[in-house]
C-alpha cells in the first residue's frame, strides 16, 4: 500500500513540475476573459499587463504573470491569438490587477502604477518600470513612496512626460495594513513626472470619487484634463459608504497651466455608466476633439451596455455613435489612429463563469465607421465625424454658456483688430484739404529727382562691393553653412523641483508642459478577476 502512495506522490510532483513547465509564448491555444488589464501603446506595439495563467485554458497556472504584446506595424486579425506574443513577468513584481500602465516622453520605458492584490496583498514598494529595450523589470525611485490607490481614473501624457491619477481608494485589497472592509478614499489628483520620478498632489474639488474617465486635450497654453462620471462615497473613510453615481450633464476641465478646475454644463443625451472606458479622437476639419466613452454598465440595472456616445469640445455636446456588437465593462481602450482597441474586460456583471468569455483579449472599434473591425490596418488614421454631427459643431461650436470666462479663453480666441496707425484720420484729412496745386507738384518732382540721385549712388556701392566679394576666398563664406538653432517648446520640468510633497498633501503647484495628449484611461471598479 505504502508503494502505491509513493506512486500517487511522484505523480503528482510529475504534474505540477510540468504545469510549472508550461508557459507560453502567444494565446494561439486559446482565451476566455481576463479584467482588468493595465495597457499602452507604445512605438506601434500594444503592451497588456496584468494577465495570469490561471485565467488562460491551455495555462491554468495562476502564478503565471504575462506581459502581452501586440504588434500594429502590420494588419492582422482581431482572433488570431498567435499574435499576442506573450513573456513572464519577472517574479519579483507583483501581481496586480486594474493597474494604470504609462510611458515616458521618450517611449523607452513604461510605469505601472496603483492596482488590487490578486492572490494575498503584498507590501506597497511603489512602481515598477519595464525597459522596452532589453525586457527588464525594476523598481523605479521616486521622489516619495506614493500610496496604493485602486478604482481611479488616469491619463498618460507622454510628450509632456505626464500622468495624471484622480480619485480611488485603499482597502484590503491594496494594503495590508486594512484587514476589515473599511474602504478609505482618496482626496485630490497624484501628478507623476515620468523623468524626475517626482509626485505632486493637486486639489480636485469633485473628489472623493471612484471609477470615472480622465482623459487629456493638448488645449491652451500647457492642455487640459476632462473628467465625467464616477461615484461619489458618502463617507470618505468608513465602511459600507453609500455611492452615488455623478450626473453626466457637466465635465470638470482642470486646465493644468492656470491650475484650476471648471465644472462645465454639457448638453445632449448619453447614458450614464460605470466601469467603461475613454479614448480622444481630434477631427481637423472641425477643429474639435470627440471623448469616446465605450460600454461600461449601468450602475443601478447592473446591466453592461453595448453603448458608444463621444462627447465634441468645444462645444461641450453629447452625440450618439453605433453601438459595439457585444456589451463590455470593466475594460480599457487605447487609440490607434482611428481604430479604438478596446483591451479585456468581462461581458457580464458578475465575478464568475457568468461574466462570459471572448476569444481574445482585445477587439476594435472604428470611430470613423462606428462599427467592430475583425481585421487591423496600420493605414486607417485619418478621423472625421459624421456630417450631421460636423453640421451641428459649426452651426454652434461653443456651450450657450460658459462655466468661466476663464475657461471659455483657452477654446475662444479674442478677435483682432487692425492697428489705428494703419486707418486714416478723419480730422487730419481734413487739414489737408487745404494744400496748395502747386506746391504738391513741386514735392512731386523734387522727390523723382532725389529718387534718382538714390538710386544712382545705391548702384555704384553695390557693384563695388560685388567686385571685393569676387576676390573673397570661398572658404570665408561660413554664413552659409552656420548651424541651424533649433527651438524645445516647454514641457514639465526634467530637474527636480525645490519642494517635494507628500502624497496626501492637498497643495497645489504648477506644471510646465508642452502641447500633446495621449488618449488612455479606464473605468475602475470595485471587484472582479
Amino acid at each position: 500500500m505504502a508503494w502505491l502512495m509513493s506512486l500517487a506522490f511522484i505523480h503528482l510532483v510529475l504534474l505540477l513540475s510540468l504545469s510549472e513547465a508550461k508557459v507560453l509564448s502567444d494565446l494561439s491555444d486559446g482565451f476566455c476573459r481576463s479584467y482588468k488589464f493595465g495597457a499602452n501603446i507604445v512605438n506601434d506595439v500594444l503592451y497588456m499587463v496584468d494577465l495570469d495563467g490561471g485565467l488562460i485554458p491551455s495555462d491554468t497556472n495562476a502564478s503565471h504573470n504575462y506581459l502581452v504584446q501586440l504588434d500594429l506595424s502590420s494588419s492582422f486579425s482581431t482572433d488570431d491569438g498567435a499574435k499576442y506574443k506573450m513573456s513572464l513577468v519577472d517574479s519579483a513584481v507583483p501581481k496586480i490587477k486594474d493597474q494604470a500602465m504609462w510611458s515616458d516622453k521618450g517611449n523607452t520605458t513604461l510605469f505601472t502604477y496603483g492596482g488590487r492584490g490578486v492572490d494575498d496583498t503584498s507590501v506597497d514598494q511603489g512602481l515598477w518600470t519595464y525597459t522596452i529595450a532589453d525586457g527588464s523589470w525594476k523598481l523605479q525611485q521616486t521622489s516619495i513612496k506614493p500610496v496604493r490607490l485602486q478604482g481611479g481614473a488616469y491619463v498618460d501624457a507622454p510628450q509632456i512626460q505626464a500622468a495624471y491619477w484622480v480619485g480611488g481608494y485603499q482597502d484590503s485589497d491594496t494594503t495590508p495594513a486594512i484587514t476589515d472592509k473599511t474602504v478609505d478614499y482618496a482626496t485630490g489628483m497624484i501628478q507623476f513626472n515620468t523623468t524626475t520620478g517626482t509626485f505632486t498632489q493637486f486639489d480636485a474639488p469633485f473628489t472623493p470619487v471612484q471609477q470615472g474617465a480622465l482623459v487629456y486635450l493638448p488645449v491652451g497654453e500647457k492642455g487640459i484634463l476632462v473628467f465625467v462620471g464616477g461615484e461619489v462615497p458618502s463617507i470618505q473613510n468608513g465602511i459600507n459608504a453609500t455611492l452615488t453615481p455623478n450626473p453626466w450633464n457637466h465635465a470638470w476641465v482642470y486646465d493644468i497651466a492656470g491650475n484650476k478646475w471648471y465644472n462645465q454644463t454639457t448638453s445632449g443625451s448619453v447614458a450614464s455608466r460605470t466601469q467603461f472606458c475613454a479614448v480622444v479622437e481630434q477631427d481637423l476639419s472641425t477643429s474639435s476633439y470627440q471623448i469616446y466613452v465605450i460600454g461600461g454598465a449601468d450602475y443601478e440595472s447592473k446591466k453592461s451596455l453595448t453603448d458608444v456616445s463621444y462627447l465634441s469640445i468645444p462645444s461641450f455636446k453629447w452625440f450618439q455613435a453605433g453601438p459595439l456588437n457585444k456589451p463590455r465593462m470593466t475594460h480599457v481602450c487605447q487609440a490607434y489612429g482611428r481604430q479604438i482597441f478596446g483591451v479585456g474586460g468581462r461581458l457580464a456583471w458578475a465575478d464568475d463563469a457568468d461574466a462570459g468569455c471572448y476569444d481574445t483579449p482585445a477587439f476594435i472599434y472604428d470611430a470613423q465607421s462606428e462599427v467592430i473591425r475583425t481585421q487591423f490596418d496600420p493605414g486607417l488614421s485619418a478621423y472625421s465625424v459624421p456630417s450631421a454631427t460636423a453640421d451641428d459643431i459649426k452651426s454652434s461650436p461653443y456651450p450657450s454658456a460658459w462655466a468661466d470666462p476663464a475657461l471659455k479663453s483657452l477654446f475662444v480666441q479674442k478677435a483682432t483688430t487692425n492697428s489705428t496707425d494703419t486707418q486714416p484720420g478723419p480730422s487730419s484729412e481734413t487739414d489737408g484739404s487745404s494744400t496748395h496745386t502747386g506746391a504738391i507738384i513741386g514735392g512731386v518732382v523734387g522727390g523723382v529727382a532725389g529718387a534718382a540721385i538714390t538710386l544712382a549712388i545705391v548702384f555704384f556701392i553695390l557693384r563695388k562691393r560685388r567686385r571685393d566679394y569676387q576676390k573673397q576666398p570661398q572658404g570665408e563664406k561660413w554664413f552659409e553653412n552656420r548651424p541651424a538653432i533649433s527651438r524645445v517648446g516647454g514641457e514639465l520640468p526634467a530637474e527636480e523641483p525645490r519642494r517635494e510633497l507628500d502624497a496626501r498633501s492637498n497643495t497645489r503647484s504648477e506644471l510646465r508642459g508642452n502641447d500633446g495628449f495621449v488618449y488612455e484611461l479606464d473605468g475602475g471598479q470595485r471587484s472582479g478577476v
